[in-house]
């Protein structure tokens, strides 16, 4: 369960959330749109521990974010829209290193990297991989912890059809098995075949929308989010 109520949160003089609620239940993908600025990573930020409101509660598993932060994210996965890891680390000790901190056995590793295409390249560095392999290495960390929560920041920016598509049949096996999915998008055309629920970040709040009604923003990779 995603929990976040009345959420407030500025940047300076920037009001970004002013009172933003809603839930997410397990066994549903909840898709997050709103224009550039509107605070949709700011929000996934916040239920992933990494900023801290200025007012309002959010919670993940009823664990809240801010009093019990370490708690929270052991229940938690984030994909982050720009997946960034040493350039000097190899895929292998990327995942290695992940999965000593969530306690995830060494076995799954060589499977992970094939599952993602990345076999024939876990012996590279970072540095030399593309910006899709990077994603692609991003969804097998992601993946390691098979937590009870999934959060993604704009999945689908650095990845080509066949490997959104492989990311939306993980997604959807996730939610069938009883995951709460929250993904913040531009691309609702690509991500509404998954999305039980779409919610739009605007003014800094946080209203429902039907998925029929094709609200959606306009997609800009060069704005910067908040």
């Amino acid at each position: 369960m995603i929990e976040v109520a009345d959420l407030y949160k500025s940047f300076g003089d920037a009001a970004v959330l002013q009172g933003a609620s809603f839930s997410a239940a397990p066994g549903t993908a909840t898709v997050l749109v709103g224009p550039n600025g509107s605070g949709k990573t700011t929000t996934l930020h916040v239920l992933a521990g990494l900023v801290t409101p200025d007012a309002g509660t959010a919670r993940i598993d009823g664990t809240d974010v801010t009093t019990d932060r370490a708690a929270a994210q052991e229940r938690l996965a984030f994909l982050p829209q720009d997946v960034r890891f040493h350039d000097a680390l190899t895929p292998r000790q990327v995942l290695r290193f992940y999965a000593g901190l969530r306690d995830a056995p060494d076995a799954r590793l060589d499977a992970l990297l094939d599952d993602v295409g990345l076999a024939d390249a876990a012996q590279k560095s970072c540095g030399a991989l593309s910006g899709g392999m990077r994603q692609r290495l991003g969804i097998a960390v992601f993946e390691l912890a098979r937590a009870p929560v999934l959060l993604l920041d704009e999945p689908g920016l650095s990845l080509d059809p066949k490997w959104r598509g492989f990311l939306m049949d993980r997604l959807r096996a996730r939610v069938e098995e009883g995951a709460a999915v929250l993904m913040a998008t531009h691309l609702l055309d690509v991500w509404r075949p998954l999305a039980d629920r779409v919610l739009r970040c605007e003014g800094g709040t946080v209203r429902e929308v039907k998925p029929t009604t094709g609200a959606v923003a306009s997609v800009d990779e060069n704005a910067s989010a908040v």
